[in-house]
C-alpha cells in the first residue's frame, strides 16, 4: 500500500469479497444490466400495457403505407362509400316513397268511391226517367182508349137513342091497335085521356089537372067515360071484378096492394105511381091483376 494512504481491513460481512477500486469501476455486461433493472423498478412500480395496434397505426412506416394506398384499395374504398350513402339515401327515401304510396292509395279509393257513387246515381236517374216514360206511355195509352170510346159512344148514341124510340113507339102502336081493335064503347076517350096526362107530377089527394095521385087519376080518367067512381083504390077495386090478365082489355082496372092504374093493352098501363115518377106508362109488374067494370 502506498504511503500516505488509510488501510482499510475487509470485513465479510459487508461485501461478498474484496475488491478493489480498479475492479469496482471497471463495468460489465452484468452490471450494467442489473443497474438498469434496479434503476427501472425504483422509478416505475408497474408497466402500463402497450396498445400494439395504435403503435403501429402511429408508426412512420404505417402512416406512410396509409397515406399511399394502391388504386385497387381506393376503388374499393369507394365503391364501399358510394354503396354507403345510396343505402343511406335509400333509407331516407323508404319512409316518404311509403307515404306517397299511401296518399296515393287513399286517392284511388276517393276516385273509385266517387266513381261509384257516380254510377249509382246514374243508375237511379235512368230508373226514373224509364219509370216517367212508362207513366208517360199509360196515361198516353188510356187517353187514347178513353178517346176512341168517347167517339165510338158518340157514334152509337143517335142509333141507340133511335131504337130507344123506335121500340117505345112500337109498343105503343101495338097498345094502341090491340085497344082500338078491342076497346070497348067508351073507353077511348078514358084511354085518350090517360096518354094525355103522361109526365105530370104526383100529389096525394091529387085530381089533376096538373097533379094526381092513383085513385085520384083513375077517377078523373073513368069519368070521361061516364063512371062515377070515390076516390079510393079500395072502393073503386070494390067496384069492379076480376078477369085473367090473358083476357085483360084496353080500360080495364089495374089493381095492386093500395094502387090502381089504368090498363092501356099489350101488357102496358098507365098510373101515377109516387113523387118520384109521377105519371107515367110503364109495363105491368108482379102483384098486379086486372079488374073490369
Amino acid at each position: 500500500m502506498a504511503a500516505g494512504s488509510v488501510a482499510y481491513e475487509w470485513d465479510s460481512r459487508e461485501c461478498p469479497g474484496p475488491s478493489s477500486e480498479a475492479s469496482l469501476s471497471r463495468p460489465s455486461t452484468g452490471r450494467v444490466l442489473a443497474a438498469g433493472a434496479l434503476a427501472l423498478a425504483v422509478s416505475t412500480p408497474a408497466l402500463e400495457p402497450v396498445d400494439v395496434a395504435a403503435e403501429m397505426h402511429n408508426s412512420p412506416i404505417v402512416a406512410t403505407a396509409a397515406a399511399a394506398p394502391s388504386p385497387a384499395l381506393e376503388s374499393r374504398l369507394l365503391e364501399q362509400r358510394k354503396a354507403s350513402r345510396a343505402a343511406v339515401r335509400r333509407s331516407a327515401a323508404r319512409p316518404a316513397a311509403s307515404a306517397l304510396r299511401a296518399a296515393h292509395r287513399q286517392v284511388r279509393a276517393v276516385r273509385r268511391e266517387q266513381s261509384r257513387r257516380a254510377a249509382a246515381e246514374r243508375a237511379a236517374a235512368q230508373r226514373r226517367a224509364l219509370n216517367a216514360r212508362k207513366a208517360a206511355a199509360e196515361r198516353r195509352a188510356v187517353a187514347k182508349r178513353r178517346a176512341v170510346a168517347k167517339r165510338a159512344m158518340a157514334r152509337r148514341a143517335p142509333a141507340r137513342k133511335f131504337a130507344a124510340q123506335s121500340a117505345h113507339r112500337t109498343v105503343r102502336q101495338r097498345a094502341k091497335r090491340a085497344a082500338t081493335r078491342r076497346t070497348p064503347a067508351g073507353m077511348a076517350a078514358v084511354l085518350a085521356f090517360a096518354r094525355a096526362q103522361v109526365g105530370k107530377r104526383y100529389a096525394s089527394g091529387g085530381e089533376g089537372p096538373n097533379s094526381y095521385d092513383c085513385s085520384g087519376f083513375t077517377k078523373s080518367a073513368y069519368a070521361r067515360a061516364g063512371l062515377r067512381l070515390p076516390h079510393s083504390s079500395g072502393a073503386q077495386a070494390a067496384r069492379a071484378h076480376t078477369v085473367s090478365r090473358a083476357a085483360a082489355r084496353p080500360g080495364d082496372l089495374v089493381v095492386g096492394s093500395g094502387h090502381v092504374g089504368v090498363y092501356m093493352g099489350g101488357g102496358m098501363m098507365i098510373d101515377a105511381g109516387n113523387s118520384r115518377t109521377g105519371v107515367v106508362y110503364r109495363r105491368l109488374y108482379n102483384g098486379l091483376h086486372i079488374e073490369r067494370f
